[in-house]
C-alpha cells in the first residue's frame, strides 16, 4: 500500500481535542492524491505531521501551519524535527487577538471574538487545501468561522476547504455559511468527530480519498481503530495492548 505514513516515531495522542485517526488517514490520502502546493492550516499537532509526511512523499508542496501557543508550536516543531519533515513546513505562531471582520459571534457573546493575527497570513497565496482544526472551541462562539473570510481571496480556483468537529452544531452553522457565502458545495462525512468538506461547484470532480482497507476483514475493534490498517496504533499509551488477545 502506497497511502501510507513513512514516519519512524509515533504520532502525539490522538484521542481527546486531537483529529481523530480516521479523519488524518483520509487527509493523507488525500493529498497523496491530489497532490496540493500549498496547504494552509489552522491548530498544529499530528496534523501537521500526518499533512508534511505526504508532501514529502510526494515531492512537492509546502504547509503553512498555524499556531497560537508557544507550548503547542514548540512541541510540533519538536515533531517535526525529529522526523526531518521540518522542511515543508512554515510554522507560524501568534496569540489569538480581537478580530474585527464579520463573525457569526454575536455582538454581546460573553467572549468576544479573536483570531490568529492576519500578519501570520502575509505572503500566503494559491491555497490548493485549507485544513481548519483551530482555534479551539472555548475560545468564543464560532471560533473558526474568520478562517475562509480571511483567506478567501488567497485560493486558488479549485481549492478545497475541510472542517473538523462537524459532530458538533456551531461546526456545521460555520460550514453551511461559508457554502452559503462563498459558493461551495458542501458534504459532509460521518466519522469520528464529522468532516466538512466544501469543494467549488466548477471544479474537476475528486472522489474522496478511500480509507485504506486491510487484506482480511476486521473486527469491531479494528473499525474503531481505522489507523490499524496501516500499521500503527494512535490510541493513548495507557490504552495500548488492552484489547489485544
Amino acid at each position: 500500500m502506497h497511502n501510507h505514513l513513512a514516519i519512524k516515531g509515533q504520532l502525539p495522542p490522538l484521542r481527546g481535542w486531537a483529529t481523530s485517526p480516521d479523519v488524518l488517514l483520509r487527509l493523507h490520502a488525500h493529498i497523496m492524491a491530489t497532490r496540493p502546493r500549498i496547504i494552509v492550516e489552522f491548530g498544529s499537532g499530528a496534523s501537521t505531521l500526518v499533512i508534511a509526511d505526504a508532501l514529502r512523499q510526494n515531492g512537492l508542496g509546502k504547509l503553512v501551519s498555524i499556531e497560537h501557543s508557544d507550548h503547542y508550536g514548540a512541541q510540533t516543531l519538536g515533531t517535526l524535527q525529529t522526523e526531518s519533515l521540518e522542511g515543508w513546513v512554515d510554522l507560524r505562531i501568534g496569540e489569538l487577538e480581537a478580530w474585527e471582520g464579520e463573525h457569526l459571534n454575536p455582538e454581546d457573546a460573553e467572549k468576544s471574538s479573536r483570531w490568529y493575527p492576519l500578519s501570520l497570513l502575509e505572503g500566503v497565496e494559491g491555497i490548493d487545501l485549507l485544513w481548519v482544526d483551530g482555534p479551539p472551541g472555548a475560545t468564543c462562539l464560532f471560533s473558526r468561522y474568520p478562517a475562509l473570510p480571511a483567506l478567501a481571496e488567497k485560493l486558488s480556483p479549485n481549492a478545497e476547504v475541510w472542517l473538523d468537529d462537524t459532530i458538533r452544531q456551531e461546526e456545521k452553522d460555520i460550514c453551511e455559511r461559508w457554502a452559503a457565502d462563498h459558493g461551495f458545495e458542501l458534504e459532509y462525512y460521518p466519522l469520528e468527530k464529522g468532516l466538512g468538506r466544501l469543494t467549488r461547484a466548477d471544479a474537476p470532480v475528486v472522489a474522496p480519498a478511500p480509507m485504506p482497507q486491510t487484506a482480511v476483514a476486521g473486527s469491531a475493534d479494528d473499525a474503531a481503530h481505522p489507523e490499524r490498517a496501516l500499521g500503527l496504533d494512535f490510541s493513548l499509551p495507557e490504552d495500548q495492548g488492552k484489547d489485544k488477545r
